[in-house]
Order: structure tokens, then sequence, then C-alpha cells
């Protein structure tokens, strides 16, 4: 199993996916969208929700694919570079 995850962009984004296209949209998220304060703050909160939605489904499914929502791919790179674990530093011995 796969899972597919959407990095929201903003707070419409958010309402237009749970109110027209009936994604269920925890109330909680909504929130959080709702607080950011600058479309770059909904941008960087969308990021961080999809970030820990990878992390809750990892040991649940066998791989996980991002969307880069509108085209924008950096918002999926992003994503991604945020929920890969940390690259092995190489030993200095």
């Amino acid at each position: 199993m796969i899972a597919g995850i959407w990095p929201l962009t903003s707070l419409r984004n958010a309402e237009l996916m749970k109110n027209d296209l009936r994604v269920s949209i925890p109330e909680k998220i909504m929130l959080r969208m709702a607080q950011a304060d600058s479309p770059e703050a909904a941008r960087r909160e969308g990021i961080l929700i999809a970030r820990e939605m990878v992390e809750a489904v990892r040991p649940l499914v066998q791989g996980v694919q991002i969307a880069a929502p509108f085209g924008r791919f950096e918002i999926a790179a992003e994503v991604i570079a945020g929920a890969l674990p940390p690259a092995a530093s190489p030993s200095t011995e």
C-alpha cells in the first residue's frame, strides 16, 4: 500500500479540499492553516503537516507518494527532505 500525501498550500486550498472534494481534514489541521499569517507561513505549515503525516503513516505502508501541489515541485522536495533520515556522517577516526 502506498500513501498519497498532498501538502496544503493555504487555508483556501484546505477549505477547497475539505468542502468541495470531500477530503477528510481534521479541524486541528484547519486551525493550523488558519493561523498562518502570510502565504509563506501557510506554505511552511503545510510542509510541516505533510512531514508529520509521512512520519505517522510510514510504519503502516510500503511507500509514500508526495504530490507536487499545482506543479510546485519544490514543496514536494521540501517535504521529502524533511522526512528522510539524516545521512550518516563519515567517520573522522
